[in-house]
């Protein structure tokens, strides 16, 4: 038996990593906290209300998609809605995390990423606590555009919304 290569032998304090990556990188926990903190907004509730309206729509979209899978999706579509809802509460979502959002194929929901990217609605940055990861997020055009969108779709819901609370 070997008792220096033994796997369950607890290591040295000294030879153990640290349990918090950001007591080794406070420059980048700093950043990726000011990241957070710069995309939660404290919008009105109109923009609150197409927030939760969205929130519904993707949802919605996601049940679709389980009742007639492959008919009636759009992974970018779906993709830009997750990027909504999560800038808007301060969230930081990660390529993996868009890529299994997205229903698709890795390689498929590359493509769709790309050709946002390339349309300027969205932008990517490397995740400054760990150079591996990617961080994906709406872009200030594709963050204008999603709220004329979702202003325009749920335009009437928001001003029945509206009526009922002055109706209280």
């Amino acid at each position: 038996m070997r008792g220096d290569r033994d796997p369950l032998r607890r290591r040295p304090e000294a030879e153990r990593p640290p349990a918090d990556a950001a007591l080794r990188f406070p420059a980048a926990s700093r950043a990726v906290t000011a990241m957070s903190s710069a995309a939660r907004r404290a919008g009105s509730v109109a923009e609150m209300q197409l927030v939760d309206h969205a929130r519904c729509l993707l949802r919605a979209r996601n049940k679709m998609a389980r009742v007639a899978p492959g008919l009636l999706r759009d992974p970018a579509w779906d993709m830009m809605l997750c990027l909504f809802i999560n800038g808007e509460e301060g969230g930081i979502l990660y390529v993996k995390q868009l890529i299994l959002s997205s229903g698709e194929s890795a390689t498929a929901a590359l493509r769709h990423i790309d050709r946002l990217e390339d349309a300027g609605f969205i932008e990517r940055l490397s995740d400054p606590l760990d150079r591996r990861r990617v961080i994906v997020r709406l872009s200030e055009s594709g963050r204008a555009a999603m709220f004329a969108m979702l202003e325009d779709a749920f335009q009437a819901a928001i001003k029945s919304d509206d009526n009922h609370v002055e109706d209280r």
